[in-house]
This record gives structure tokens, sequence and C-alpha cells, in this order.
């Protein structure tokens, strides 16, 4: 055990005194207040070139109210400040009435979409006949060579809407004060329980915020699965180069192989759970600062630690059993593929999980051994929680699957650290695990 807390030791610290280590922790938070940064210096930077668009309109009610909001917001509503220091932040939108009547050879459509190509047309749409029969369900085409440009279509979808609406209520004769009345919606304002104490004192709920509800286990399953990325593949490449180096020949003439395996895990564990602790500390004090640390359970950041810590123990035996294994990169990166795939797994199961917690699906995921500690953690932190012999029956097959993967991994560092010039496979590495020398 001495042994192993050695090699352990010397791995933290080589690791958390390293360049590599103290520059990993600056620049996480540098990059996400960058990214912040460069999203509000860059706010304004938008295309203001103007879109012309041109509209058919076989009902002849339309075109004049559409040109006439276009000049209105052209003149009003894409200008930010007033007087001198008034700013175009966005574009101006021009609208051109086309006539098909008189071109019966042909379509519409196509005509426009050769002065879409052209670049005369930015976009063009076509007003079915009946959309103010509310019966016929009328439709807009809107046609563009730039779709994800969605500002133009959703103002026209909107312009339109206005004055179909407005027609309605002209023909249905109804008064405004009705339109308003019918037009109120109610809010749904989201609360937890009533709470009861022992002395039947009632305690009123709070009202959930819904965004810190979600963004809590967001951010600690993306935390976890950061640290994992993080520490894991490391000690894959932290074995491989010293097995290519020959140092794991030297190392184990003074230790046994397993001890120098669980001495490397045992130190990636740590540098993981060291860097969890400084980015929970400051997300803590954040926290405080802004008021919300009360929404926090204190035992959501021990469930966090613990799962971090399984979830660091599984996959880390599993690259560090890769690493032993193979002699050259390439074959440890055409291994490390399926592994990878189960580091993957919860993220790809992360949106269900999130929207039905309790759900047979995210029950289920949760129990699968390699997913448990991202996707578990992420259903505590979302109340009201699993129910309590979901999280034990959780905790005891994660257990049972990290000390699996102890061993396994032991039994293929055994075999695989000294051997060289072999191109290693699942069927081989199964091999070793189960082979009794």
């Amino acid at each position: 055990m001495n042994k192993i807390l050695v090699v352990a030791r010397n791995e933290y610290f080589i690791a958390i005194t390293s360049k590599a280590f103290l520059i990993g922790v600056i620049m996480m938070p540098v990059f996400m207040g960058g990214a912040i940064v460069v999203q509000y210096l860059t706010r304004d930077q938008v295309d203001l070139s103007p879109r012309k668009i041109a509209i058919v309109d076989p009902t002849g009610r339309l075109i004049d109210k559409i040109q006439q909001r276009a000049e209105a917001r052209n003149e009003n509503e894409i200008y930010s400040g007033e007087g001198d220091s008034r700013k175009q932040t966005q574009a101006a939108f021009h609208v051109e009435a086309y006539d098909d009547s008189g071109d019966s050879q042909q379509r519409a459509d196509v005509v426009l979409t050769e002065r879409v190509k052209q670049g005369d047309l930015f976009a063009f749409a076509l007003i079915d006949p009946g959309v103010f029969d509310a019966s016929k369900g009328g439709v807009i085409r809107y046609h563009s060579e730039t779709p994800s440009y969605q500002t133009l279509a959703n103002w026209l979808r909107d312009v339109v809407n206005d004055e179909i609406k407005q027609a309605r209520i002209t023909e249905l004769n109804l008064s405004p004060e009705s339109v308003m009345a019918l037009s109120v919606r109610t809010p749904v304002r989201q609360f937890g329980l009533v709470e009861k104490s022992a002395d039947g004192q009632v305690k009123d709920a709070k009202e959930e915020n819904r965004i810190l509800t979600f963004a809590v286990p967001f951010a600690g399953l993306m935390l976890m699965f950061m640290m994992i990325m993080s520490v894991a593949p490391a000690m894959l490449n932290n074995v491989l180069e010293e097995k290519m180096q020959k140092i794991s020949e030297f190392l184990v003439s003074s230790i046994t192989p397993f001890q120098l395996m669980a001495g490397k895990l045992l130190g990636a564990v740590a540098v993981g759970v060291t860097l969890s602790l400084i980015y929970l500390s400051a997300t803590y004090g954040l926290a405080s600062y802004y008021g919300f640390s009360s929404s926090v359970p204190a035992s959501l950041y021990g469930w966090f630690l613990f799962y971090l810590l399984t979830g660091l123990v599984i996959f880390g035996s599993m690259f560090s059993a890769i690493g032993a294994a193979c002699s050259e990169i390439r074959d440890a990166q055409s291994l490390m593929t399926p592994v990878m795939l189960l580091v993957i797994i919860p993220m790809m199961c992360l949106g269900p999980v999130l929207d039905s917690p309790n759900s047979l699906f995210a029950r289920a995921v949760s129990m699968f051994p390699p997913a448990t500690p991202m996707l578990m953690f992420a259903r505590i932190a979302i109340p009201p929680g699993p129910a309590t012999w979901e999280i034990v029956v959780a905790t005891v097959l994660v257990l049972l699957f990290a000390v699996g993967c102890v061993w396994a991994a032991g039994k293929v560092f055994r075999v695989g650290v000294l051997s060289q010039g072999q191109s290693p496979s699942f069927a081989k590495l199964a091999k070793w695990v189960f082979s009794e020398s």
C-alpha cells in the first residue's frame, strides 16, 4: 500500500505542478469569460445590407399593408439611440409587389427564383388566395437562397398574421375591448409542495426557478464530463509514453504492475478531484455573491464528488489498460473509440433524462454503470430526485463495476505493460483478463 501511495503522490505532484495543469486551471474560466466578452463585443456586428423581397399577393389586400409596415420599420425600428447617436442595428427590408397576371408563359416562382440567383432579390413570398378564409388554412410560401436568415421570414409572418387578424376582427364586428379580453393570457407560476412541520405549522411552498432547476444538473454533469475527459485520456497517454520509453520496465522491477497502475490511477483521480474542487469553490463563491447558494443543497456537492470519483476510477482504469496493452498510438486510438462512446452515452441521453427524470428510460439508463455517475447525479439534482432504493441500487452497481474495472485493468496492465510489438484487440484483452496466471 505504501508503494501505491508513493506512486500516487509522485503522479499527483508532477501533474499539479506542471505548466499544463496551471494553464488549464486558468484558461478554462478565461475561455468561458472570453466567450461572454466576445459575444458582447460582437453583438452589433450585423450584416446591414438591405433585404429586398418580392411578394405575390393574389388577394390584393395585403401588399399595401406589408409595404407600409416595411417603411415604418425602416424608419423607426432598425435604429438604436436618439439624435446624433442614432445607429442602425438591423437590415432594412424593401418590399416589391410582383404581379404575375400579365405573364402566363412562366410561373412566378420560376421567374423570381432566377432573380434571387442573380442577386436582384434576397427572397420572395407567395401568398395563398385563401389566407383570409380560416376554414381553408392558407399558407405563405417563403423562398430564399439563405434559409439561415430567419429575421425576414419571421417579420413577414408576423405582419401578415396581424393584418389577417385585424381583417377578421372587422368582419366579425368585434370590439377592441372584446379582442383584448380574449387575448389576455393567464400566467402559470410553478411552486414546490407545501410543507407541514411536526407541530402542525404550515410552510408556504417556494416558487420554482426553472432555469436554476435545470442549470444545476446540466452544469454538474458537464463539469463531471470535462473532468473525466481531462483525466482519463491523459492516463492512457502517460502509460503508453512510459511503456514506449521503457520506463515501465524499470518501474516494475521495484513494484508490481498492479501497484504501479493503482498508484497512477489514484494520482489521476486526485488531480481530477483537485480541479473539481477549484471550480466548485469558484461556483459556490459566485452563487453566494448573487444569493443562489441556498438553492443548491449541501448534499448535492457530496453526491457530485462521490460520482466523480467513481467515474474517474471506471474510465481511468479502462484508459490505463488500453495504454498498457498498446505499443503504438495508432493501436490505442482504435481501442479507445468504443470506450469514448461509453463516456458520451450520458451526454446523448441527457435531454430525455432532464425532461422526465423519473421515466422508465431515465431509470434504466442511470442504472447502466458506465453512465450512472453522470446521469444518476443529474437525476438527484432535479427535485424531488429519485427514490431512495434507486440511489442505493445504482450506488452498489457502480461501486461493483468500478472494482471490477480496476481488477480487469490490473490483469491487462500486468501482461500488457511488458509486452512489445503486439497489435492488441478486445478479444486478446479479454483473454488476458480471464487468464489464471
